[in-house]
């Protein structure tokens, strides 16, 4: 398995990977809005995130993109916000991520995470990041502790008061 930044190589697996994701109508996490624009276009910008002085998105934080892969496929994906505005302090986190549906519950979202906090501790200088799940999501909640990650708190979306958010902590060294 290889954890790492995507290329513009990787058009064909972005695209399957999507397309996993759409054809059973799920979100995918982790991926900067991948459901709703085109591959190309999406794999292009991920290098402009980096830096504010490239951001197509002047709303958004700066960020890296990374995937594990087999070199077939993309297992998972994962965005790492350098820092939190207000919306990713309370709802979003440092972290979000998504797992190909056929490789989930073998071990793959703890290999994909565990990398990514090394690179937000070891590269970026981070002490501590943020993750948050759905409250129903069981597998995100203990992939998330596994970890290392110390619930804070559960807090209400303020869009849609039945969606509750865990948010969680990882410190480094953890």
């Amino acid at each position: 398995m290889l954890f790492r930044e995507l290329n513009i190589n990787d058009l064909k697996m972005v695209e399957d990977y999507k397309n996993s994701f759409l054809k059973d109508e799920e979100s995918i996490h982790g991926a900067s809005g991948l459901e709703k624009t085109d591959s190309l276009v999406w794999l292009k910008n991920q290098p402009l995130f980096k830096s504010y002085k490239t951001i197509p998105n002047k709303n958004f934080v700066t960020a890296h993109t990374f995937v594990l892969t087999n070199n077939t496929e993309i297992i998972g994906i994962i965005n790492l916000r350098h820092e939190l505005n207000d919306y990713l302090f309370n709802f979003g986190g440092h972290i979000g991520y998504s797992i190909n549906k056929k490789f989930r519950n073998q071990g793959y979202g703890k290999l994909l995470l565990k990398n990514c906090l090394d690179y937000a501790f070891n590269e970026l200088g981070l002490n501590k990041v943020l993750i948050t799940c759905n409250e129903n999501n069981i597998a995100s909640k203990k992939l998330i502790i596994s970890c290392g990650g110390i619930l804070e708190n559960i807090i209400t979306d303020p869009t849609d008061n039945n969606i509750m958010t865990e948010r969680y902590w990882i410190k480094k060294d953890s």
